[in-house]
């Protein structure tokens, strides 16, 4: 009875485990909500097979090499078939994870050997106390606060992006741990070696620390290059942004100067009162300038939809609303947070404009793309500097309660893409720029 109890509890650790694999790669690279029913039989189906798997062999052995990598693979294999386009980040993210918890069931093992418990009545084959149980428990709690953490920040989708070769070096580290601490346990059940719980708890610690320092350099380097290029880019963008105002200098000259030629032909159909004429010759000249603007845009459909719905609000309203833009490929983020993103920000230009007095109102949106970054501007003309507090700008609305929904939607799209948000107010001028990585 005593054995049979012990095989269920090792068993629901082992499922609740493999549970919480899959609640990590919902967090990443697997749509949950998309899921269809067949899909949702096969992650239960390999969560109950092989969690009665583990717990049946975890009641012989705490920890097996073999079972071990037999449910890295078997759950591999099924996130594959969910999402075979990531598979090089399933692999990653299972095998780190299912790893990751091997040396937690290691340590809290070498501790609990530390504080009393024999080497043998841990390691050795069908041992079915109650202590076993419990070091496994310890495991999956540590465990669960990856998921909050993942849950809270809503970035884990990023983070993995970001981080794919250093994730591969992470579960490279933790295979050698792992299986130098499986040749130490044979070792010391066989007699070979004398080396106490303490020392184990103590090196493994130790081993965690060092990997997690190294670790944690190798992420912080990989930052400060990451902003750097950020910066080079930003430099680089400026001069170009500077190289193309000469470049529509000289254009607008050329422009004048053609001009000169339009008005003569114009004048001439006008003393002969060719009406048609000049129709059909404006038109000409419209369509050529419609042209120009149209590949100036991004061609990522639903924003450009946008703009032009925002340019001709903006044109009712008189402001002068210009877009430069780059050919993208795609966009980080979803429809519906392209649509919130830019859509809040030309709402609140728009409406900074709309309160001038003056004549000259204008609105200028800029889109670029460099070496694998995106950079949106978006500049517009204010009557005034608006009041400042704690960083945040004072809303004049009357009604308070709705201020600052907008730019609170678009911070939070910035922050879950880990872009950068930056809005400067020089002058009679509010200029918001905003950056990601689209690697």
């Amino acid at each position: 009875m005593e054995r049979a109890t012990h095989i269920i509890i090792l068993t629901l650790i082992s499922c609740f485990e493999i549970w919480m694999c899959y609640q990590i790669l919902y967090r990443t690279v697997l749509e949950k909500r998309y899921l269809q029913t067949w899909q949702k039989i096969l992650i239960w189906g390999n969560i109950l097979g092989m969690g009665i798997v583990l717990g049946v062999n975890r009641g012989i052995f705490f920890l097996s090499s073999a079972i071990l990598w037999l449910c890295i693979f078997y759950t591999i294999v099924v996130a594959v078939i969910l999402n075979v386009k990531r598979w090089h980040l399933i692999v990653e993210i299972v095998g780190i994870y299912y790893l990751f918890v091997a040396l937690l069931d290691l340590f809290f093992a070498f501790c609990g050997i530390a504080i009393g418990n024999d080497f043998y009545q841990v390691f050795s084959a069908y041992n079915y106390s109650g202590e076993k149980c419990i070091l496994f428990i310890l495991s999956r709690i540590s465990i669960i606060s990856i998921l909050i953490f993942l849950k809270k920040e809503r970035k884990g989708e990023i983070i993995v992006e970001k981080a794919q070769t250093f994730m591969l070096v992470t579960m490279g580290i933790l295979v050698v741990i792992v299986t130098g601490y499986h040749f130490l346990i044979y070792d010391i059940l066989n007699g070979l070696s004398d080396v106490s719980g303490w020392s184990a708890a103590c090196s493994l610690l130790a081993i965690f620390v060092v990997v997690a320092f190294c670790l944690g350099i190798s992420w912080k380097n990989q930052s400060l290059k990451q902003e750097n290029q950020i910066l080079e880019v930003r430099e680089k963008l400026e001069l170009d942004n500077m190289r193309d105002m000469m470049k529509a200098l000289e254009q607008n000259r050329i422009q004048v100067h053609d001009m000169r030629h339009h008005m003569i032909i114009l004048r001439e159909y006008a003393l002969k009162k060719e009406y048609e004429a000049i129709e059909t010759y404006l038109d000409q000249l419209l369509e050529s300038y419609v042209e120009v603007q149209e590949e100036r845009w991004t061609r990522i459909r639903n924003l450009d939809i946008l703009l032009s719905e925002k340019k001709k609000e903006a044109n009712l309203e008189n402001i002068r609303f210009q877009i430069e833009a780059d050919v993208l490929q795609s966009l980080p983020f979803k429809e519906t947070e392209t649509s919130v993103l830019f859509g809040n920000l030309l709402d609140n230009a728009i409406e900074a404009c709309k309160k001038m007095k003056t004549e000259t109102r204008w609105i200028r949106v800029e889109i670029r793309q460099r070496k694998g970054f995106l950079f949106f501007t978006i500049a517009n003309s204010i009557g005034k500097r608006p009041q400042e507090k704690d960083g945040e700008f004072v809303s004049d609305k009357e009604d308070k309660k709705v201020h600052g929904y907008g730019l609170k939607s678009i911070r939070r799209i910035v922050k879950k893409y880990d872009g950068s948000f930056q809005c400067d107010v020089v002058e009679e001028e509010v200029k918001i720029s905003i950056s990601f990585s689209n690697k």
